[in-house]
């Protein structure tokens, strides 16, 4: 499997859904709204980051910095801007030997929404394996279409590091598609002990067909696909409600309560609140020199999403 499969290549699942469904509740849903709530309050949150992948029986790594900055607020009698947050994600992967002697390996992405047509998108730049790549979407145009078609998006992380929600936005997909049951107390072990919350969810039946035939459908064998997240767990700080541990995991089948781990999120170190980021964080990213064309991924981003 190519280094790039975990980070680059993994399931987008992105759902369009009208603004209110009507959602059936979990014993811990409370739990998860009271996360995010916490995650729409905060101005500034810094975090080491640890992403793993697990495939074939492997588990692959990703180390890196979170930065998230909220965007100033609306006037009143103003609409909410289109996302909350700036943020910018650095991470860096193991080289294979091949690659061992180049750039090490990496990506960085930062999303800035704004006024500013020409600021206001995504930048992905990435070196995998000694190769370059540099892509961008445009969040004018999709915020746009998106309002155009008076549908509401939501988006959900497997394996894809391109979330445009931030935190908070993370959160609230995962209290829209998962139902929990109630928490227990368990420490998260780590390059810190956490006293956290464990919750472990699945998939609401309102969304369970729609996103299984997204993902390909039962086998004939009755399993479900290789990358289908049905269950979730997710581990809060007991104490401030952050989001210390994401754990997105495939049930077997139907019938089955074995589950495998599809992939994890870690944030360790995190400073919520502190003092304010530098903008220049999140200034548009320089292409490298040898660099010779930039891919504009905003059309298919829009037809993944049926606009």
């Amino acid at each position: 499997m190519s280094l790039k499969t975990p980070i680059i290549l993994g399931t987008l699942l992105l759902i369009l859904a009208t603004s209110n469904p009507a959602l059936a509740q979990g014993e811990g849903d409370e739990f998860v709204l009271k996360s995010l709530q916490m995650l729409l309050a905060v101005n500034t949150v810094e975090s080491d980051i640890l992403i793993e992948t697990f495939r074939n029986d492997r588990t692959y790594t990703a180390r890196g910095r979170y930065e998230e900055q909220a965007l100033p607020r609306a006037a009143p009698g103003q609409p909410a801007p289109f996302l909350r947050s700036m943020y910018r994600l650095d991470i860096f992967f193991p080289n294979t030997l091949l690659a061992s002697n180049t750039e090490p390996n990496r990506m960085t992405l930062v999303c800035h929404p704004g006024s500013d047509r020409e600021r206001s998108r995504v930048e992905r730049y990435t070196h995998v394996e000694g190769e370059k790549s540099f892509s961008v979407i445009d969040l004018t145009r999709l915020e746009e279409r998106l309002r155009e078609a008076n549908l509401e998006m939501f988006f959900s992380q497997v394996s894809e590091v391109r979330n445009l929600g931030g935190l908070a936005g993370k959160i609230r997909q995962i209290s829209r598609f998962y139902e929990f049951s109630l928490p227990v107390q368990e420490n998260l072990q780590g390059e810190e002990t956490i006293p956290t919350l464990k919750l472990t969810g699945r998939l609401r039946s309102l969304h369970h067909g729609e996103l299984l035939l997204r993902f390909g459908g039962l086998s004939k064998r009755g399993d479900y696909p290789a990358d289908f997240p049905s269950d979730i767990e997710l581990w809060l700080g007991r104490h401030n409600d952050f989001p210390y541990q994401i754990r997105y995991l495939r049930r077997m089948s139907r019938e089955s309560d074995q589950t495998q781990p599809l992939f994890q999120e870690t944030f360790s170190n995190v400073i919520v609140n502190g003092t304010p980021i530098p903008e220049a964080r999140f200034a548009p990213l320089t292409p490298p020199e040898d660099m010779f064309s930039i891919q504009d991924d905003t059309d298919a981003f829009l037809k993944s999403l049926g606009l």
